[in-house]
């Protein structure tokens, strides 16, 4: 895509328009988890970050977070070196061979107004071959209703009565067996 000669506005929106562009069917294979949260809640986030062709190995990946994502800390990955710079994230010196993937876990506040917030992943290798991929994160206002909590309580409640009821009957028995006249 050609952005020579433009406004510095315009080359930005280009350059944006490029690099999403050029990125999309690339981050179809990065994923993050989960990719929906609600506005304001503290949540735990997974990146799968995959090797599908660097036969190097990528050996660096970080993440920019994005402004409204309230960062509080991150996954300590064993063999991996970790630091942070503002709302960026990096872990360098660990390995993902070619054709396997590694996670890489965040935990923070979720942006308080509903959005799409995209995270910068950049992975790269060795040699200086790099790669940025943008994610959305859905922000909703409210979760999905989770009927089967509800469905498990009710459960619960009729096992927990029937149980019950099987005591009060053993209780019963047992009165009538120690209560009841011998035999003649």
């Amino acid at each position: 895509m050609r952005c020579r000669g433009w406004s510095s506005r315009v080359t930005w929106g280009c350059s944006a328009a490029a690099a999403l562009a050029f990125a999309s069917p690339a981050a179809a294979h990065l994923s993050i988890d989960p990719a929906r949260v609600v506005m304001g809640a503290d949540v735990s986030l997974t990146f799968s970050v995959p090797n599908e062709s660097d036969a190097v190995g990528i050996d660096h990946v970080t993440l920019g977070i994005p402004a409204d994502f309230q960062l509080d800390d991150a996954e300590a990955k064993p063999g991996w070196t970790q630091s942070r710079t503002g709302q960026a994230l990096a872990w360098s010196g660990g390995r993902i061979p070619k054709g396997q993937y590694a996670t890489f876990s965040i935990r923070g506040t979720a942006p308080k107004k509903v959005e799409t917030v995209l995270f910068s992943v950049l992975v790269g290798d060795r040699t200086g071959k790099s790669i940025t991929y943008r994610i959305g994160l859905d922000v909703v206002a409210h979760g999905p209703r989770d009927n089967g909590a509800r469905s498990l309580g009710k459960a619960a409640l009729v096992v927990s009565i029937a149980g019950a009821a099987l005591a009060l009957a053993a209780l019963f028995v047992g009165l009538y067996v120690w209560l009841r006249p011998p035999p003649p």
